[in-house]
């Protein structure tokens, strides 16, 4: 399993960085992520023979101002 971390949504992605790979980004379906993971949060990912997710697991949790700061 690769680790990324969770940069962004960005439209219908969700935008990840590998942390082991000089920074590339890399988009998934937002979709696939949206409903456990926020923004910041440190995911290792595995991907089927086509490139699907096949496992996501958080493997640690991301920080996330309130709205009330700034």
């Amino acid at each position: 399993m690769n680790r990324y971390k969770l940069d962004r949504y960005d439209g219908s992605y969700a935008i990840l960085v590998q942390e082991d790979a000089g920074k590339s980004e890399f988009l998934v379906l937002k979709e696939r992520l949206i409903a456990f993971a926020k923004t910041g949060d440190t995911l290792a990912i595995d991907f089927d023979s086509i490139g699907n997710l096949k496992q996501v697991q958080i493997v640690g949790k991301g920080y996330e101002k309130p709205s009330s700061e700034v």
